[in-house]
């Protein structure tokens, strides 16, 4: 089995197949339930996107052939979503940001995805910030392009790591300044992802968004503006496994992001480690 070269930072590696096993044997899915519960109407039970072990190459034998595939669902109930995650022990889980008018027939829509942006049944979008190492320039490992030329794109070390910790600091406060003040933070298990809640925030048109992104990235941060403008509409589940990194994703606050130990301690390091 051929699998991807990963440059990780020590102490970091892809999560086999066991160890998602016992992760999520382990976790109590009520923590999953809670967060959704507290997010906007229509997203309470979102659509689930599940990787099979696309990036690490670590997968179930009976799922082979959907390699190179994510995997979408919905669910009555959380105690569903745990059902799906025990069956194919994921590299990773996400869910669509997306507001549908009619969910289960916009599950699947062919056109879902880029086709959503022009699509009278999109009610809105979670509106999501995503600073992640590898858009960082860094001394030790370069630019986006030369990790995308390397060894891997997810490449990224303690430099680049705390420079992320810096610019979520940083814009979650120009964030507030501009009054966004529903705003929550959540550690990606490799960057950060800052959330900004509201109605306002919510029904923000796809051309609003671009504008607001490329404004964003023209103040030097670095954000991955697909996310931001809508296009890539999924975003991690809190305390789900980051399966490349081995590492759990988090909510935190962000007065705290400097003082957490985002490497070494828990509820960040799985119970596997």
């Amino acid at each position: 089995m051929t699998r991807l070269r990963h440059c990780y930072p020590l102490n970091h590696r892809p999560s086999k197949v066991k160890d998602r096993k016992k992760y999520y044997s382990d976790l109590d899915f009520d923590l999953i339930r809670d967060w959704f519960s507290r997010r906007p109407e229509g997203l309470k039970k979102p659509i689930f996107h599940l990787d099979p072990g696309n990036e690490t190459r670590y997968y179930r034998r009976e799922y082979k052939d959907q390699i190179g595939k994510l995997i979408y669902f919905d669910v009555e109930d959380f105690h569903e979503l745990r059902e799906m995650v025990m069956e194919y022990l994921p590299e990773d889980l996400y869910y669509d940001r997306n507001l549908y008018k009619d969910q289960k027939a916009c599950a699947d829509c062919s056109r879902r995805g880029k086709g959503c942006m022009s699509c009278e049944e999109v009610l809105g979008q979670e509106l999501m910030f995503d600073l992640d190492p590898e858009n960082i320039v860094c001394p030790n490992c370069g630019t986006l392009e030369d990790r995308v030329k390397g060894a891997s794109m997810f490449k990224f070390c303690y430099i680049c790591f705390n420079k992320a910790i810096d610019q979520t600091e940083e814009l979650y406060g120009w964030l507030e300044s501009k009054g966004w003040n529903e705003l929550s933070t959540v550690y990606s298990g490799r960057g950060f992802h800052i959330y900004v809640d509201g109605e306002r925030a919510l029904k923000m048109g796809f051309h609003e968004r671009k504008k607001f992104a490329k404004e964003v990235k023209g103040r030097g941060f670095a954000i991955d503006p697909w996310v931001t403008e809508g296009e890539a509409r999924l975003a991690r589940v809190p305390y789900s496994l980051n399966g490349l990194v081995s590492r759990v994703c988090q909510p935190i606050k962000i007065k705290e992001i400097k003082k957490l130990d985002f490497w070494r301690s828990r509820p960040f390091i799985p119970n596997f480690l």
